[in-house]
């Protein structure tokens, strides 16, 4: 999947993963009065236009690894739209720490294990979780929020979908809290029961990120049984 901009100018790349579909919408899809307001203060075009599909995966990787996320901008006229932008998506889920500051602002000392980015640029990842093999299902999000025709509904799918995650994470969570000594997580029944839950039937790309989020953003580790374990039950 190729993105140009308007004189055909080839911005950014995707190699599509047809192996990972995400799971069809069980949340509200509709632009409501207060979305409406709101989004009068952020213009998603411009957002669209100034960021790589690639960096605003990465900006959904970092978010659901706590990290901080620092942004690189001399672009004054485009802040204030992209603070309001991940105030929106991550309303109803998520935590982000990120400050949007100009190049001579940044202290490399002063953040912590963070993320930076500039423009187009990865400039720091420390963890090296910025790759491409590692945001399959951010980048499959992103997908779907840059090919929404209408910028605005491309939005509220961008923030229902990290509710989702944010949700779904939550009740794997609980899962793993109820768990017996030394019990394992199979991941049949973690699917079984998700369905059961919330009637969306989840694929292991998927669970896996969500497993990806219960233990960095939620700090819960997953007692994960063998893989062959999972691979049996799946059948």
């Amino acid at each position: 999947m190729v993105y140009v901009d308007k004189n055909l100018s080839v911005r950014d790349s995707f190699m599509a993963d047809f192996q990972i579909d995400l799971p069809k919408s069980d949340l509200k899809q509709e632009i409501d009065e207060d979305t409406s307001i709101l989004s009068q203060s952020i213009d998603v075009a411009l957002i669209r236009m100034n960021f790589t599909a690639s960096v605003l995966a990465y900006f959904l990787k970092a978010i659901i690894r706590r990290k901080t996320i620092i942004i690189i901008s001399e672009k004054d006229f485009l802040n204030e739209h992209l603070s309001n932008f991940i105030k929106f998506i991550c309303s109803e889920s998520f935590n982000v720490n990120y400050e949007i500051i100009h190049l001579n602002e940044y202290d490399n000392t002063h953040h912590g294990n963070h993320i930076v980015i500039q423009e187009n640029e990865v400039l720091k990842d420390d963890d090296n979780i910025l790759t491409s093999k590692h945001i399959k299902v951010e980048r499959t999000i992103i997908q779907t929020f840059l090919n929404e025709i209408d910028p605005v509904m491309g939005m509220i799918l961008l923030k229902n979908e990290l509710n989702r995650i944010y949700q779904l994470s939550g009740i794997i969570v609980d899962m793993i809290k109820n768990l017996k000594k030394n019990e394992k997580l199979y991941s049949k029944k973690v699917i079984n029961d998700i369905t059961n839950i919330r009637g969306i039937q989840l694929q292991i790309p998927y669970l896996e990120h969500l497993y990806e989020v219960v233990e960095y953003y939620f700090g819960v580790e997953v007692p994960r049984s063998s893989n062959i374990s999972n691979f049996l039950g799946t059948l």
